[in-house]
């Protein structure tokens, strides 16, 4: 009863922004830009800026995902995120270098973030905000033409540098998250060549939610993410978690119009842990792609006496 009241609202709050999207974008249509991973629960800040700081300690995490094996030049993505609080507690910052790849396009970019907290009810309510410069570039003579007479760009490669705002809300208790990214709210252009004024970043929306239950040294951690993009389908990521003896996550879950993904996760102490996600699509690219692995290490370190929270769900 609980997941499902709180699927409601978390589409609800999707369907009071589509008339902002439908604003925003007139009558283009993209698909989904950002990058995806399956362990985001592990590491929210890629999907929200208000995120920042919420664990109390500086967390650096490092993750790469090899998306569609099967498939030559398919998607691969890095990244590292630093976050932390300040001093007072109300004030979280992070930041975060991503590289995403595909084919001939590479889009990298630096963020930073910053994140207000304020006690609510039994927890706390953040509200962050991130700014930072994308850089999309392309390689045109990874280019493939089936017909010459559409060569773009004669050059061997081009790029556009374009900013971005995003907007975040998370509220955070002991058990229990919930959040709201709005990447892109600028929209920056990203068109690299030509005079097209329609290739822009698309707004992205996320809502994740989780809630853990213990049961004696075991933490049960369903979760929900809603994920949207401008005149784009929704999509939903329906998980469960399970934390053995505070020391190993095992999880799964099934993203709706893909497919299905497995992850695990080591403790190895209270500062370092280290994750391994597979995904398997069961529409025609996930299975021409044959799966797709994702590694993520994370390392804590407590700052200004700051102690882990127990169950351990972020």
């Amino acid at each position: 009863m609980l997941l499902k009241k709180i699927y409601l609202v978390g589409w609800l709050c999707l369907l009071a922004l589509t008339p902002f999207f439908r604003k925003v974008t007139g009558s283009e249509v993209f698909g989904q830009q950002d990058a995806q991973y399956n362990q985001y629960m592990f590491n929210q800040l890629a999907i929200n800026p208000a995120f920042a700081g919420s664990r109390d300690m500086l967390s650096i995490i490092m993750m790469h995902r090899n998306q569609w094996t099967g498939i030559a030049e398919a998607p691969t993505t890095g990244s590292l995120s630093v976050q932390m609080p300040l001093k007072n507690r109300k004030v979280g910052i992070g930041a975060e270098i991503t590289s995403d790849r595909i084919g001939p396009k590479n889009i990298s970019s630096v963020l930073f973030s910053y994140a207000y907290r304020i006690p609510f009810t039994k927890g706390k309510l953040s509200f962050g905000l991130r700014m930072g410069m994308y850089n999309y570039s392309f390689d045109w003579s990874k280019m493939d033409y089936k017909d010459k007479n559409d060569l773009y760009n004669t050059g061997n490669r081009s790029s556009k540098i374009t900013g971005t705002g995003d907007f975040g809300l998370y509220y955070y208790a002991r058990t229990f998250y919930w959040g709201l990214g709005i990447n892109h709210l600028n929209r920056g252009k990203t068109v690299v060549s030509g005079n097209d004024s329609t290739a822009r970043q698309a707004v992205h929306v996320f809502i994740p939610v989780g809630k853990s239950f213990q049961v004696g040294n075991t933490v049960i951690n369903p979760t929900i993410l809603l994920k949207g993009a401008a005149n784009s389908p929704g999509t939903t990521d329906l998980g469960i978690n399970v934390l053995l003896k505070e020391s190993l996550w095992l999880g799964v879950s099934v993203r709706s119009k893909y497919g299905f993904a497995f992850l695990t996760q080591y403790l190895v102490n209270e500062r370092l842990k280290i994750g391994y996600s597979f995904d398997q699509g069961v529409n025609k690219i996930g299975i021409a792609g044959k799966g797709s692995h994702e590694i993520m290490i994370g390392y804590d370190l407590g700052l200004h006496g700051s102690k882990m929270i127990l169950p351990r769900y972020l």
